[in-house]
């Protein structure tokens, strides 16, 4: 696969914690609320330690098939991971399956994953503009240049999870952050509440 202009090593600091953030809702056993967003945590192998390796990643779907790249190219961890050992969990919402991963070598295949991203998001096309050596990131273009993106297919299987799903946190983690989230949850909807309040005479109502 050629190299392109994805950054090195993978995310760190802020944007390593970011990007860790909705695994952390995952394990709050938050999940099935995260169903409708295409997001997805994959499970790897450790290539050296062995231990399950959990990364959210951004996903498009083709039929049964689920396509993800990485946006620092075949530098990551997780990249890396599924070379040597293919056999993931994804799991997303409150789903649970295990896959084959498989880079995407085939370079009508490829382009196909792209335009699933592109299709419904301006921002892809900018962000793959940015990481090719195309131009833009129409599909004239990224023909040209589609074996330059990292690309992965995930085929699910009908055979359990060789590896773990998000280990979810201990029971009293859970309730505080269930009991702190509702308790904001109720201040937001007062808020809003007292903002759509009618104004009399240049005065909210009640005032």
């Amino acid at each position: 696969m050629s190299e392109s202009k994805s950054f090195a090593g993978g995310p760190q600091g802020i944007a390593r914690s970011v990007s860790r953030f909705p695994i952390s809702l995952y394990r709050l056993g938050w999940g099935a609320v995260l169903g409708w967003l295409p997001m997805l945590v994959m499970t790897t192998k450790g290539r050296r330690s062995g231990l399950a390796r959990h990364v959210m990643v951004e996903f498009r779907r083709h039929g049964s098939k689920y396509y993800v790249f990485s946006g620092w190219g075949e530098r990551t961890d997780w990249y890396r991971n599924l070379l040597q050992h293919p056999r993931v969990t994804i799991q997303h919402g409150a789903h649970v399956l295990a896959a084959e991963a498989k880079p995407v070598q085939d370079n009508a295949e490829a382009l196909r994953a792209l335009y699933l991203f592109t299709r419904n998001s301006w921002l892809y096309e900018r962000v793959f503009a940015g990481m090719s050596s195309a131009q833009a990131a129409d599909l004239n273009s990224l023909a040209d240049v589609a074996q330059e993106f990292t690309l992965v297919r995930l085929d699910p299987t009908d055979e359990a999870p060789e590896l773990p799903p998000v280990e979810l946190y201990d029971e009293q983690t859970r309730q505080i952050a269930t009991f702190v989230a509702l308790i904001v949850l109720i201040r937001i909807l007062l808020t809003l509440f007292r903002l759509a309040l009618p104004y009399r005479g240049g005065k909210r109502e009640g005032a």
